[in-house]
């Protein structure tokens, strides 16, 4: 494989991810970081990037794309039950895309807390299920938009990654978001996809 660029629809996110930690600086948390894409598009933007994946292949595909890169370090186990260096309130900015719904949702968000460091944001691009009807309505509609732009765009590149359905519906992780992260905003977004977002207060 080799370490080149790719589209798909969670790399349709990055870019905004991107110039939302820059305006921070600061050292950036990417959990479930995958072959290191994001990573690598980071890189340059802010001072230290850490990513943390359980996958052994990713690991080594990111190894690989990050050899280079000086300010980038990775992890190689599973983000709620990895010791140090995971201390608490340490990263300006914490990311996981599409990563969430691998993980238990309220454990997930609690260790996320933890480790954002205050005045730090948190930025989940993540999956939901559909279960109500008005889910369906809206996943459906956005077929045809959606097959458009991959057609714009070439198709969609993906490299090999675990694949696991979503548990939570939208409203479900509204909820616990709403108990465990005071005021944190989940808004649908395009490909099937919903943005949290999340400021921790300072102390």
């Amino acid at each position: 494989m080799e370490m080149d660029s790719y589209w798909n629809h969670n790399t349709a996110f990055h870019d905004e991810l991107i110039a939302d930690a820059k305006l921070r600086g600061g050292r950036v948390l990417d959990i479930g970081c995958g072959d290191g894409l994001l990573l690598q598009r980071l890189s340059p933007c802010v001072p230290q990037v850490i990513g943390i994946d359980p996958d052994h292949t990713a690991i080594a595909l990111a190894q690989r794309r990050l050899a280079a890169i000086s300010n980038v370090a990775l992890i190689n186990s599973d983000f709620l039950t990895v010791p140090v260096p995971m201390q608490e309130e340490q990263y300006a900015t914490v990311i996981s895309v599409a990563t969430l719904h691998h993980m238990d949702l309220r454990s997930a968000l609690l260790r996320m807390r933890q480790v954002l460091a205050p005045g730090g944001r948190l930025l989940i691009i993540g999956l939901a299920e559909d279960k109500s009807l008005m889910d369906l309505v809206i996943s459906g509609s956005l077929l045809l938009p959606i097959r458009i732009m991959d057609r714009i765009h070439g198709g969609i590149g993906n490299p090999k990654v675990r694949i696991s359905a979503p548990k939570e519906t939208l409203r479900e992780i509204r909820q616990v978001a709403k108990e465990i992260l005071p005021g944190a905003k989940v808004r649908r977004r395009f490909y099937y996809r919903y943005l949290l977002s999340w400021d921790k207060p300072l102390e």
